[in-house]
């Protein structure tokens, strides 16, 4: 999994449908970085119960400052 490294136009000076397509790329990016944050915190001996929640909760929060937009 590697980092976007070619930023080449700021978010708003990209076309709608340029708009959309990276929004999709970050939501479907979003599942594997917290697989792989979930792997990460198991190898270092954390609690992956702990570490899942705090995601979910990240998310939530996410979801409830775009409901206020």
């Amino acid at each position: 999994m590697k980092a976007h490294k070619d930023h080449t136009k700021d978010f708003e000076d990209l076309t709608y449908a340029e708009q959309a397509k990276s929004i999709n790329a970050e939501m479907a990016y979003l599942p594997k970085a917290i697989r792989a944050h979930l792997r990460k915190a198991e190898s270092e001996g954390r609690n992956t119960s702990t570490v899942r929640q705090k995601c979910i909760n990240q998310v939530q929060r996410l979801l409830q400052r775009i409901e206020r937009i």
